[in-house]
Order: C-alpha cells, then structure tokens, then sequence
C-alpha cells in the first residue's frame, strides 16, 4: 500500500512540474509575442506618419 501512495506522490509531482514549467514557457512566450507587436504597432505608426507627410507635400505640390 505504501509503494502506491509513494508511486501517487511521484506522478503528482511530475504532473505539477510539467504544468509549472509550460505556464512559464507560455508566459515568456507571451512576453516576447507583446513585446514584437508593440514594434510593428509603432513601426506602424512611423510609417503612417511618413505617408500622411508624402501626401501633404505631394497636395501642396499640386497648387
């Protein structure tokens, strides 16, 4: 009866560890994941920029 509950606590701590070490991983994963959309988010916002100038002094061009 012992070697069962010995045998119980060793898959439950197997179980617990594999659980802990993906929450990590996902949560590394997660970071970098916000991390890069923040670049193209503001990449983004420099590009847009810089089209919104062309535009403007294209259109002044034209008068």
């Amino acid at each position: 009866m012992y070697w069962l509950v010995k045998q119980d606590k060793k898959k439950y701590i197997w179980g617990l560890s594999i659980v802990t070490i993906i929450a990590i991983i996902g949560i590394i994963v997660s970071q970098k994941a916000s991390k890069v959309a923040l670049q193209n988010y503001q990449q983004h916002q420099i590009d847009a920029r810089e089209i919104e100038r062309e535009n403007k002094s294209d259109s002044l061009q034209l008068d």
